[in-house]
């Protein structure tokens, strides 16, 4: 958003840093009573002469105790009628350590454990005139754009989960033996590793065909969401075959399948729940129907 939305003297500041692996950034949309629902965020900031005050409690943010900057997604007016409640919403860059921005408490999760979310405070937190990242009010559509694109990427890292079910699915059956017999010997274990194979391939073609639109320029939403929820599912799916193929040893910590099993999980929620995606794809297709 930064890189899209941003002016020079923002992209200079905060993305040459970032970009460099000097400081870490964070996407602060999600609060307790808005998820899915963009427009139902109830942060607010407010202009008082040359600087913005913004109030509000952000959760669930991925990088949220680690960041240095901040994207925070606040409403800056109320919405004209119900029809346009999306309309009012601006994002704000925040440095970490400005007065009145607090990193809440930790929120413990099923899978990538490397990043845990967590809550932001906000109370009353005063950022200059120029944190405004794009125009005013135009917030919605920075944050949507945004998902609109990162869904590509969510669903590359459904195919890198599959990727590493599969393969460690292919090394156990190999090595192991059962009845002193490999067990990708026994056409069971085959039909999985097959029904692995198809899937895998599956999504991450997909996923090129949207990266692909998109590098072209091309309406890439309709083809992002089918790759999104192609390859989380796909992930999910593999895992649990890879789980089955190792017995025992599946739900075992020791081995790494049960991990990709837990990992599977958020990314089917995060840049909008798979069945967000669903509407999406249908959306488009009745466009397409009507024109």
């Amino acid at each position: 958003p930064i890189n899209e939305w941003g002016t020079e003297e923002q992209k200079k500041r905060y993305l040459v840093p970032m970009v460099a692996g000097e400081k870490i950034g964070a996407h602060a949309m999600t609060e307790p009573g808005a998820g899915s629902d963009v427009a139902g965020i109830k942060s607010t900031a407010k202009l008082h002469g040359s600087h913005w005050e913004i109030t509000g409690r952000k959760t669930f943010i991925t990088n949220g105790e680690i960041a240095d900057i901040y994207l925070v997604f606040a409403r800056t007016s109320p919405p004209p009628n119900k029809e346009d409640r999306h309309k009012g919403l601006s994002a704000f860059i925040v440095e970490r350590g400005t007065e009145g921005f607090q990193v809440g408490s930790k929120i413990e999760t099923t899978g990538l454990r490397g990043s845990q979310p967590c809550e932001l405070i906000l109370d009353r937190v005063r950022v200059p005139k120029d944190s405004l990242l794009g125009r005013e009010g135009e917030g919605f559509y920075v944050g949507v754009k945004t998902y609109d694109r990162g869904r590509i990427d969510v669903a590359a890292q459904g195919i890198g989960i599959a990727q590493a079910a599969y393969e460690a699915a292919v090394s156990y059956a190999q090595t192991r033996t059962s009845f002193e017999t490999p067990l990708i010997d026994f056409q069971q274990v085959q039909y999985k590793l097959a029904d692995m194979a198809i899937g895998l391939h599956t999504a991450r073609l997909l996923t090129y065909w949207a990266a692909s639109l998109k590098d072209q320029g091309k309406d890439f939403v309709k083809a992002a969401s089918i790759a999104k929820v192609t390859a989380t599912e796909t992930a999910e799916k593999l895992a649990l075959l890879a789980m089955m193929i190792h017995g025992g040893y599946g739900v075992a910590t020791e081995y790494p399948v049960e991990r990709f099993l837990r990992d599977s999980q958020i990314i089917k929620t995060y840049e909008g729940t798979n069945d967000i995606q669903r509407l999406t794809i249908a959306k488009q297709l009745i466009r397409e129907l009507k024109s």
